[in-house]
């Protein structure tokens, strides 16, 4: 189901530590269903602070959030100059409302307006199901490790 009680705005100097907590939520929860508690631990030893998002979300890529109807942030994505995608995460409590879908359709007419060929990412086996909901091909699986822990996610593209 999709409610439509958010917008899509522009990454906003000071949201880094909503994404950063976010992107913690997303692997602890909505991940717990595609992926072992030892594999989400070690994701999560890779996650990015807020001091972290703010610097990647200031070096120039196109990043936008999601924020609901208290203007608190439920989502963010990102674009970068080539085409790939880097982040798409949702907090657990947004899951399922369209949040992700919205993110990347307004990726996507970002990357039109600027004439990329195609956006691409690697999705993890929880996000690849939005992905493909958007047009996204499955290239292949990728598996690899974080640290001494297999975990694996899916090349995915769409050319446009």
């Amino acid at each position: 189901m999709t409610d439509k009680t958010y917008q899509i705005r522009a990454f906003a100097p000071g949201d880094g530590d909503a994404l950063a907590a976010i992107y913690q939520g997303a692997v602890d929860q909505i991940a717990r269903a595609d992926y072992s508690e030892i594999q989400r631990s070690a994701w999560l030893s890779i996650a990015p602070t807020g001091d972290v998002m703010e610097t990647a979300y200031g070096d120039g890529r196109l990043a936008l959030v999601a924020v609901d109807h208290e203007a608190r942030v439920i989502g963010f994505s990102d674009l970068e100059e080539d085409g790939h995608i880097q982040f798409l995460y949702v907090d657990p409590g947004a899951a399922g409302r369209g949040v992700g879908s919205s993110l990347i359709r307004a990726l996507e007419g970002a990357a039109r307006q600027r004439g990329l060929g195609r956006l691409y990412s690697e999705a993890s086996e929880t996000a690849l199901p939005v992905f493909l909901k958007q047009g996204f091909e499955r290239l292949h699986r990728r598996d690899l490790k974080i640290g001494d822990v297999d975990i694996h996610n899916y090349s995915v593209e769409k050319r446009l």
